[in-house]
Parts: C-alpha cells; sequence; structure tokens
C-alpha cells in the first residue's frame, strides 16, 4: 500500500473510531455502548437537510429531474438571474435540464463532452453568470457538507466563482460521515481527481474577525435533492 492510500486508511479509521476509542494502556475503559441505530435513506435525507440548514444552505426538495429542472427555473426567476452555467451531470441528464431552464428564460451556457464551448472559454464567462449549477458526487448527512470531484466536464470553479450556487444531490447519494464517502470516492480517485468538500455558502473571519459571507466566492448555496424517479444512479469511477 502506498503512503497516499495508507493516509486515507488512517483518516478513516479515526473517522470510525470517534472520541469513544479507549486509551492505549486500557485506563479508563468504559462498558461497550450499546450499538446506534444504523440510519435509512430518509434520516439521511432529514439530518443532511437540517445540517445543510443550519450551516446557511437553502434545501430544495424534488421528486425527480424534471421537477427538478422546473424548481431551478423558479429559483432562478426568484433570484432574478438571467444567466446560468451548468456542468455536465453524474447522474443527471444535464442536456435535458439545460433545454428546460432555456425554456424557461434563462440563459444556460454549458460545458460536456460531445458540445459547448470549450473549457478555457467556459471559464471566462463563468464570472458573467449570475448562477453556477453543478452536480455533487456525494453528500456527508451529519454535518451537511458537499462532496465534489473536480472534472474537466464540471470545472470546480463552477462552484467557486458565480455569486449563487446551485448544487444537484441525488438523495441515494447522501452517505453518514466522510469515512463513508471516502470509501464511496476510492482512494485512486482521490489522488487523481481534486476534491472539495462544501458546507454553507463562502464565508471568511480576516475582516476584523468577524463572519463576512461571500467574499471568496458564492454568497448562497442552494442544494435540490433528486429523488432517483425509479433509475439507479450511476457509479463513479474509483
Amino acid at each position: 500500500m502506498g503512503g497516499f492510500e495508507t493516509i486515507i486508511g488512517r483518516i478513516k479509521h479515526g473517522l470510525n473510531l470517534g472520541a469513544d476509542a479507549p486509551p492505549a494502556d486500557g485506563a479508563g475503559v468504559r462498558p461497550p455502548a450499546a450499538p446506534s441505530r444504523v440510519l435509512d435513506a430518509s434520516d439521511l435525507r432529514a439530518q443532511f437537510i437540517a445540517a445543510l440548514s443550519g450551516a446557511g444552505g437553502h434545501p430544495i426538495e424534488a421528486s425527480d429531474e424534471v421537477d427538478a429542472a422546473d424548481k431551478i427555473g423558479a429559483l432562478l426567476g426568484s433570484i432574478g438571474a438571467r444567466s446560468a452555467a451548468l456542468g455536465e451531470g453524474i447522474t443527471i441528464d444535464s442536456k435535458a435540464m439545460a433545454a428546460r431552464l432555456a425554456g424557461a428564460g434563462c440563459e444556460i451556457t454549458t460545458v460536456d463532452a460531445q458540445g459547448g464551448p470549450p473549457v478555457s472559454a467556459f471559464k471566462k464567462r463563468l464570472a458573467e453568470n449570475d448562477a453556477g449549477i453543478v452536480e455533487a458526487d456525494y453528500a456527508i448527512a451529519a454535518t451537511g457538507t458537499l462532496a465534489m470531484i473536480g472534472a474537466p466536464t464540471r470545472p470546480r470553479s463552477l462552484s467557486l466563482i458565480p455569486p449563487n450556487n446551485i448544487v444537484l444531490l441525488r438523495a441515494a447519494r447522501i452517505l453518514p460521515n466522510l469515512a463513508v464517502v471516502l470509501s464511496a470516492v476510492g482512494t485512486e480517485t482521490i489522488a487523481a481527481q481534486p476534491m472539495v468538500l462544501i458546507t454553507g455558502p463562502s464565508r471568511t473571519a480576516d475582516i476584523e474577525k468577524r463572519i463576512v459571507i461571500g467574499v471568496h466566492g458564492p454568497k448562497e448555496l442552494y442544494v435540490v435533492i433528486v429523488g432517483d424517479g425509479g433509475t439507479t444512479p450511476r457509479t463513479v469511477a474509483g
């Protein structure tokens, strides 16, 4: 096992142990606690929504992709967005999404493997867009965190540059904690592609030690949680 895989393994091991691990010398060992209840999909979804809201994000629930597109279109209208940049989907049909959003009266710029502007030109235009729309790879229910793996057709700048960050999240990809997310992504993917963890809108305390929103990134984070609609999400390579 290489050094990188060893580090990831230690992180996952530490996250699984948590603060309840007994000291190495055995002092102060407590009786084993009763096993905690395993959260089901609806529990994870509810936990994620609560944590996301607590971090300043805005959860939006959608039954399927069509409902998600309609709700994003309504959201773009409510925030006064006239243009949005859309990355290629992981489980979401981004072409169908773009067509439906364009029908709602918003100018949509897309980047994908089959069409759209070159990635370099796409990134230059991002700052001119009112919103960036991108699908998250996974989410962490316990903290309301989104795991985003960068790719040429889904650049990280989509969730960093426009003032409004709209993230599509397949409900089945809400996982309990970071350890499970790391296992789902896999060490090969983590080593080969950049991954960022996003919890709430951009914020900083560099200015007079006061929390300021949106200085280094989006001022608003909207997460559209999409039901499976009877389909099986594709698996991230790794």
